[in-house]
């Protein structure tokens, strides 16, 4: 009886090296993840776009940011927030690319932390594109910006948004407009 435990004995410790390959308790493996925000490299589809946009929201990345949009980029604003945002005298009912860098530059450096899930919306051409290029996608929001280190102060908005992402010249989706129906 003793000679088959110790066959036994002996084969499970044969299995446990063998399975365990090379590996040394003293050098564990290394992270083949690099550490940080995880972006496509080719947005291909709107919703790689759009994920990316969350990506460098929540990274407070501003030219990875700024990267998810067209040159000629709109923002479309909600009635309530409709204001005089270039000096012109004429209220403005949507921004371009230059107003969103400069509100969005400065809300990264002000705040210390930001929670943005998105959610939700099918990307399907947009209708006023007959060349079926502007994919519109749709989705739903939570957003929490924390201007404290504890993270108890701070905004919150939710809603939904309505993006027209394009293709640029290279074949990559970018966002071109992007519709805020926000709850504040």
């Amino acid at each position: 009886m003793r000679s088959v435990g110790a066959f036994v004995a002996v084969a499970v410790l044969s299995l446990a090296i063998t399975s365990a390959g090379c590996w040394n308790p003293f050098s564990p493996p290394s992270d083949d993840n690099p550490s940080g925000p995880q972006y496509y490299e080719n947005c291909d589809s709107a919703w790689k776009v759009i994920a990316n946009l969350q990506t460098a929201y929540v990274a407070r990345d501003i030219n990875r940011y700024l990267d998810c949009f067209t040159s000629d980029f709109e923002f479309i604003l909600l009635e309530v927030d409709w204001a005089d945002y270039d000096g012109d005298g004429t209220i403005d009912h949507s921004w371009g690319l230059d107003t969103e860098d400069q509100f969005t530059d400065a809300m990264f450096d002000q705040v210390n932390h930001i929670e943005l899930t998105m959610w939700g919306g099918f990307e399907y051409p947009w209708a006023g594109d007959s060349t079926g290029t502007t994919m519109d996608i749709g989705r739903q929001f939570d957003l929490k910006v924390y201007t404290d280190q504890a993270g108890t102060q701070g905004y919150r908005a939710t809603g939904q948004a309505e993006f027209y992402c394009t293709q640029d010249s290279t074949g990559q989706y970018r966002i071109w407009k992007w519709i805020d129906e926000s709850e504040i």
